[in-house]
């Protein structure tokens, strides 16, 4: 029967009506895979020389282990996929469902993220720790090591099954981890170096290593549990959570436009991808905690500080405008049809994006701990988000082609994407900064940040011609958009 679910699944795979298409998106997916395992093998070159001539080079090496496992479970969690298979149709058959679970868990033990870790750890366990150890210790660290992959893989799994059942569990998981991840920084409680004891402890006691099969085949049988529980046609017809309702009528009090932006706030809180969009926009607020990061002894560069303004106050713009209007594709021509006007719906993205650059700003404004300069740097790269990437956005979303499925994930996804998203980089973010450090060269950076604001407030105080500029240009294209949301 296995070699029945491999041969239907491969059939599916033939006979799908996508098979063909997006041919572009899976080369880049495969230029990303190549890419990222060039970088993993060469950062596991560079790790290998800074622990080389420690006196204890596997402990240190083992001290980092948990910094790694554990942004790669939040990273899974967030990215991989669930195993998935058109099992419906054997229900109706004798087929025993552990067969089918254990078919869909095999199979999600092909990743590349399975991979990933074995690519950068492999210098190290080359050059220092096979002439370091003992070979029966040896094996038994590189065997934990390697079925800890497969714990870290079998319980992102685990969590992301519950997490898509409840959104209150997958903000508690992400709370749950940024707070681990709070107190290991801030050395309240050192878990890094607790969880590498765990490792040394298998160095000095090899049997340990027993462990990690054992907390593998707890983990796979608690998702076969899992999957097992819903596999009953009546649990798969009917629809087992209401979705939130949320009333945003009181939108329709603050103007013309107030009707269009309860539609558009209402399809962000009620669909998963412009949802998961929103929400990965608020994660890279803490964007800072990367590039602000100094020893002490000298400040943040203003450049740093520009770029990393420009992120975290306009990262909603970037990320949700680079889609627009395609979000409304699915049913674009109902849009059209309806007492909406186009105007209405420029108006209500121009005002959300807005709204969310000031908002954005004002959480960034926590960064004054490190650099007061977050004050007026971050304040001027704001006002040029609103009053000048937000016009770009719109100019480039008037060749959007694609139309969004609402109810995909949003990492990793490329549905949708088209040339004009790959491009949108270019004049939203290296663009101002290009401008940037071409005014901070040739008059100074105090001149810069004027100029900055400046062309943000002109293009925020002629935001109403701005808007009967581009509504003009939706309308003159909005049945080519029509026709091209329809051939998606």
């Amino acid at each position: 029967m296995k070699r029945n679910f491999f041969y239907f699944a491969w059939r599916e795979f033939l006979r799908s009506a996508s098979k063909n298409k997006n041919m572009a998106t899976k080369g880049v997916l495969i230029f990303f895979a190549i890419y990222f395992s060039l970088v993993a093998f060469f950062m596991g070159f560079q790790l290998t020389e800074n622990l080389k001539d420690l006196e204890n080079p596997v402990q240190a090496f083992n001290a980092m282990l948990l910094i790694y496992f554990g942004y790669e479970l939040v990273l899974r969690i967030m990215i991989q996929n669930l195993p998935t298979f058109g099992f419906q149709p054997f229900l109706l058959l004798p087929v025993k469902r552990k067969r089918i679970a254990r078919y869909m868990l095999n199979k999600s033990l092909l990743h590349f993220f399975n991979v990933l870790p074995l690519i950068l750890g492999l210098p190290f366990v080359i050059r220092i720790a096979a002439p370091t150890l003992a070979p029966p210790v040896f094996w038994a660290w590189l065997a934990a090591l390697f079925l800890m992959i497969f714990v870290n893989h079998f319980l992102a799994l685990y969590i992301k099954w519950r997490t898509n059942e409840s959104d209150i569990l997958f903000y508690s998981f992400l709370g749950l981890a940024a707070g681990l991840t709070a107190i290991d920084y801030f050395n309240i409680v050192d878990l890094t170096g607790g969880f590498g004891k765990l490792f040394d402890f298998i160095v000095a006691i090899p049997y340990a290593a027993l462990i990690f099969p054992l907390a593998i085949v707890a983990l796979y049988f608690l998702n076969q549990s899992y999957i097992n529980s819903r596999f009953y046609l009546d649990e798969l017809s009917k629809k087992k959570k209401q979705g939130a309702t949320h009333d945003f009528s009181w939108l329709n009090n603050i103007g013309d436009y107030g009707k269009m932006l309860s539609l558009e706030v209402k399809m962000i809180m009620r669909n998963k991808r412009p949802k998961n969009t929103a929400m990965m926009s608020v994660l890279f607020l803490f964007y800072g905690l990367l590039i602000y990061k100094t020893d002490g002894a000298e400040e943040v560069p203003e450049f740093i500080l520009v770029l990393g303004g420009m992120f975290m106050t306009g990262v909603f713009s970037m990320m949700y405008g680079q889609f627009f209007p395609a979000w409304h594709g699915k049913y674009y021509p109902l849009l059209m049809a309806q007492n909406v006007r186009m105007k209405q719906v420029i108006q209500s993205a121009f005002f959300l994006m807005a709204v969310t650059n000031v908002v954005y700003y004002l959480l960034s404004l926590g960064y004054m701990y490190i650099t007061p300069k977050v004050l007026y740097i971050h304040l001027v790269v704001m006002l040029y988000n609103v009053g000048v990437n937000s016009w770009v956005i719109f100019a480039l979303g008037l060749n959007s082609k694609k139309a969004i499925e609402l109810n995909q994930r949003a990492a990793f996804n490329y549905q949708g994407v088209g040339a004009t998203q790959w491009l949108m980089s270019f004049p939203v973010i290296f663009g101002p900064v290009a401008l940037y450090g071409l005014l901070s060269w040739a008059f100074g950076s105090i001149t810069a940040y004027v100029v900055f604001g400046s062309l943000g407030l002109i293009g925020i105080i002629l935001h109403p011609r701005l808007i009967d500029y581009f509504t003009r240009q939706y309308l003159k294209r909005k049945h080519k958009m029509i026709y091209n949301y329809k051939s998606t």
